[in-house]
């Protein structure tokens, strides 16, 4: 539902939501504030009766939301210790595949090598887009060609060669848990009820009765964009890999650099994405 989020800035986004939350909240309380005491009556009964409808389905709601934040906060966490596993298996995988003899060790290498250079310079940036990044699968499958092909002479060889194909099957076990943390998401039912919700909490806000408009508007713009603040946050972090507030490539980017070797890996945009530096 707020995929639009992702393709503008996050300050920008912030201000929408929770723009339009106080907004919808403040014009209610303006247009009805004439019409509450005809349907609600005089006081002190009116606040008494809207009082017990927010307090009770306010509680669910907020229940509802923090369930939610924290369980989309628990994905978006997730998916960046799956970055760093990530990482970490390629970095003993290259490890490994150094004890190598010639002419298989540089082959291994570079598979590795070209391997991460696409997930930094290709898959992240077509991430944060929203897009399928291309080419990941088939270096991942062309080293695992190279590795396979590999004929062990001696059994220091057999040894080395066996580690290193499970370190493969580890590192093919944390790529592919890292693809699908990035294909989630709350359903759009989900989504539904939390807007249908918002807007059940705006009205009844609109429904009390204070002494003046200035107060009840600025204690109901205040509650209002609270809740825009907790909507945008959930928003913001439903696709962990999307958008400007994404999961960072700064363990790639390290690994690729101390571990491979590699002096041209950069990030850019304070670590959300990497760019080749000039003349790669």
């Amino acid at each position: 539902m707020f995929t639009w989020l992702y393709d503008i800035p996050v300050w920008s986004g912030f201000l929408i939501i929770t723009g339009v939350s106080v907004l919808l909240t403040c014009g209610g309380i303006w247009l009805l504030r004439p019409f509450v005491h005809k349907v609600f009556g005089p006081e002190p009964g009116r606040n008494e009766q809207v009082t017990m409808v927010l307090t009770v389905g306010g509680v669910f709601y907020g229940l509802l939301l923090g369930l939610v934040a924290a369980a989309t906060y628990q994905a978006f966490d997730t998916a960046q210790d799956l970055v760093s596993s990530e990482a970490a298996a390629i970095s003993t995988l290259y490890r490994e595949v150094s004890a190598y003899p010639e002419p298989e060790r540089p082959v291994l290498q570079k598979d590795l090598v070209d391997y991460t250079d696409n997930l930094m310079n290709v898959a992240f940036p077509d991430l944060r887009k929203g897009e399928d990044p291309p080419g990941g699968t088939a270096l991942e499958t062309r080293f695992q060609r190279d590795l396979l092909s590999f004929q062990p002479q001696t059994k220091p060889q057999e040894i080395i060669h066996q580690a290193a194909i499970e370190q493969f099957a580890k590192f093919d076990d944390e790529r592919r848990q890292r693809i699908n943390a990035g294909s989630g998401g709350l359903p759009d039912v989900l989504w539904d009820v939390i807007v249908l919700g918002a807007l059940v909490n705006f009205s009844l806000l609109c429904l009390f009765s204070i002494s003046t408009r200035g107060a009840h508007m600025l204690l109901g713009g205040l509650f209002a964009f609270f809740l825009g603040t907790m909507i945008f946050l959930i928003a913001a972090m439903d696709y962990p890999f999307r958008g400007d507030l994404s999961v960072s490539p700064d363990p790639v980017v390290t690994m690729f650099h101390n571990v491979m070797g590699q002096p041209d890996a950069v990030p850019a945009d304070a670590g959300n994405t990497v760019e080749r530096s000039a003349g790669k």
